[in-house]
């Protein structure tokens, strides 16, 4: 009886522009107060819904304490899985993992403390009945609640079928038009949390290499296109094969009239000789210590 409530690169399976929408918010527009409201206003009428129902052999339990105790139980859900899901999804398109496997990790992880609560209740109306349930029983009765509960509230908070734009610019507003991208301009040729975590942008044929924080990512389109959509601020092309982001700049070194970049991740990328004058003017090699 034990339970909680509560956006490939992209989706694998799945086109990646299919799935987002054109509109970004910061992280804390999923934390507000009254997000929070509507929240546990959905988990309330679920809980109210569950408890008249009775699932899990609660039924046979007295209506006032079944409704309280599923009540209790999808709020309790809400205080831990949502804030685990939001941070699981930040920290996930950070290191570049696809929004549906950090999401789905945070509720496995978060559903461990949720089993106990529900198990905790349980023992306290009804001790005869929980007694006969065992933990694994309890965790897998909580994840299958879990699960689902918590993929219905992302696809409400996060805009019904954007839910992937939610991991990628962890927030969301409705589309303004029937047409989907991938980055806010110009069409978007990339998953735009795969640009937003990657740290170097590599050439192979007709191709980019995607490199972020231990992991890279092959997709098929012209790096210049992608550099162009990019713009000076997040980063520049500093070489016909290679587009660098601004942040991810550790230390230079110059080779004779040439200089190499080498990252925070460790990865050393070359300089054409005829981009040094617009690293210098766009204050790059300023903000960067130069190498031994």
């Amino acid at each position: 009886m034990g339970q909680g409530s509560s956006r490939n690169d992209r989706f694998e399976a799945a086109e990646p522009g299919d799935w987002f929408g054109d509109g970004i918010v910061e992280f804390g527009d999923l934390i507000r107060p009254e997000r929070w409201a509507r929240l546990l206003r959905g988990t309330t009428v679920a809980g109210l819904l569950f408890g008249i129902v009775g699932p899990y052999g609660s039924f046979l339990a007295k209506p006032t304490s079944r409704l309280f105790y599923w009540t209790m139980l999808f709020w309790a859900g809400t205080l831990i899985l949502w804030p685990a899901v939001v941070s699981g999804l930040r920290i996930g398109v950070r290191r570049g993992f696809p929004p549906w496997f950090t999401g789905a990790v945070a509720v496995l992880l978060a559903s461990i403390p949720l089993a106990g609560v529900a198990a905790a209740g349980c023992y306290m109306f009804w001790p005869v009945h929980a007694s006969g349930i065992r933990p694994i029983e309890w965790y897998v009765q909580t994840v299958v609640i879990a699960m689902p509960a918590v993929t219905v509230a992302l696809w409400f908070e996060a805009g019904r079928p954007q839910l992937p734009q939610m991991a990628s610019g962890l927030g969301f507003s409705p589309p303004r038009s029937g047409r989907s991208m991938s980055l806010p301009i110009r069409g978007g040729a990339l998953p735009l949390h795969l640009v937003e975590a990657a740290l170097c942008l590599q050439m192979e044929d007709h191709h980019v290499r995607v490199h972020t924080v231990g992991r890279s990512y092959l997709h098929l389109v012209p790096l210049r296109q992608v550099a162009e959509e990019l713009g000076p601020e997040r980063g520049l092309q500093v070489h016909r094969s290679w587009w660098v982001a601004r942040s991810a700049v550790s230390t230079w070194e110059e080779q004779g009239r040439s200089i190499m970049l080498t990252l925070t991740n460790g990865m050393r990328v070359p300089v054409a000789r005829n981009r040094v004058a617009v690293l210098r003017a766009s204050g790059w090699l300023d903000s960067t210590q130069p190498g031994k």
